[in-house]
């Protein structure tokens, strides 16, 4: 549990994503809800050091380690707020498959969202200006939502962002590499040198590593389009290893994604 501002803390998200909650006379605000399994254990985590029940849940996006949580928060009170395209996804609206192409079930209907928006929404609560907004194209999904708390300073950006790592860009939800550059240049347009990043997982992040970030997206995609252009094929591009000056880095031992995945997300991508 991480002090991240007036009223806010941060609940590491051990297996699933970090929770974001803002708490106040307005009542508890969340960000993501985590499993559906470790859902009860985390709402009594959240009710001992908030001395509240959740009364606002906003998903950054659809995947159950963010928002296999919402039946269990909506049962203890919380109104589910999702971009229109995540709670499409929820509500199997709009079909995803998973990495081995496989259609991922919808969750139940106490899970859905109940407030969806296109583009973006305020809240006014608890003294803060809490601006969520979407990514300008489609990243990790094609319904990334990004938090930000304007007062306090802090972005919370799920899973467009993971410390660290190559991102995992979930083709089968939409999503792209080329979203992440964008959704990257934009939140550098919100962010300050003191500006506090929840990343979906691992540790606060600054200004900083979002730069660094970024620098890496667009040198791994140049990187690819340069082997794309000379006309080597995918199984080519990706024996030419053309990102191994980042995957020590940002791919080390374990990782979810692999610099060989991750080539491959951006080849087929750029021969689109």
């Amino acid at each position: 549990m991480t002090d991240v501002g007036p009223g806010m803390k941060l609940l590491g998200g051990t297996p699933g994503g970090n929770i974001t909650l803002l708490n106040g006379p307005d009542g508890l605000f969340v960000v993501d809800a985590q499993f559906e399994v470790n859902a009860i254990a985390n709402l009594a985590k959240i009710e001992e050091i908030a001395k509240a029940k959740p009364k606002y849940l906003v998903n950054t996006h659809a995947h159950f380690d963010h928002a296999g949580g919402n039946e269990q928060f909506a049962k203890a009170g919380a109104t589910i707020f999702a971009s229109e395209n995540s709670r499409k996804h929820l509500t199997e609206q709009v079909a995803s498959v998973d990495r081995a192409g496989l259609a991922r079930p919808a969750p139940r209907k106490g899970a859905w969202p109940v407030v969806s928006f296109k583009d973006g929404i305020d809240f006014h609560l608890n003294g803060q200006t809490i601006r969520v907004f979407q990514s300008p194209q489609p990243a990790h999904t094609d319904g990334d939502t990004v938090i930000y708390f304007v007062e306090a300073d802090v972005l919370d950006m799920g899973d467009v962002y993971t410390k660290g790592r190559y991102p995992g860009v979930d083709v089968g939800s939409n999503g792209t590499q080329a979203g992440f550059i964008a959704a990257f240049k934009r939140v550098l347009e919100v962010t300050g040198p003191n500006t506090k990043i929840i990343p979906g997982h691992g540790d606060l992040a600054n200004r900083k590593d979002l730069e660094v970030t970024l620098a890496m997206h667009q040198g791994a995609r140049a990187a690819v389009e340069k082997l794309v252009k000379s006309g080597a094929t995918l199984q080519q591009t990706i024996a030419a290893k053309p990102l191994a000056q980042w995957t020590p880095q940002w791919a080390p031992s374990g990782s979810f994604t692999s610099d060989d995945a991750f080539v491959r997300v951006i080849y087929n991508e750029l021969k689109r």
